[in-house]
């Protein structure tokens, strides 16, 4: 699937997460990722959570599926609580 963001988001990602979202891919494409559902907003949004193999650093991608594309929301390193519900399942 195709990665569609705003450069703008994109900027304001790196600058609060340190993470440009063209890397969302690493996430999303990852295996042993787990997803996770959640509406806000009234969009459906989905949460993958995956240990990325560069650094070993386990990460959260947030976005949402608009047809044929990906819109990442955010992608950052994943909080205490999420790394343990990532050892929890995988």
């Amino acid at each position: 699937m195709k990665l569609v963001f705003d450069p703008q988001k994109d900027a304001l990602n790196v600058s609060k997460h340190g993470i440009s979202l063209d890397q969302a891919n690493l996430v999303f494409n990852n295996p042993n990722k787990i997803t996770l559902e959640s509406d806000r907003q009234g969009e459906n949004r989905l949460m993958d959570i995956a240990i990325v193999e560069l650094n070993g650093v386990v990460l959260v991608l947030v976005y949402v599926l608009r047809e044929e594309s990906i819109r990442p929301i955010s992608l950052r390193r994943a909080s205490k609580r999420e790394r343990s519900l990532y050892a929890t399942y995988i």
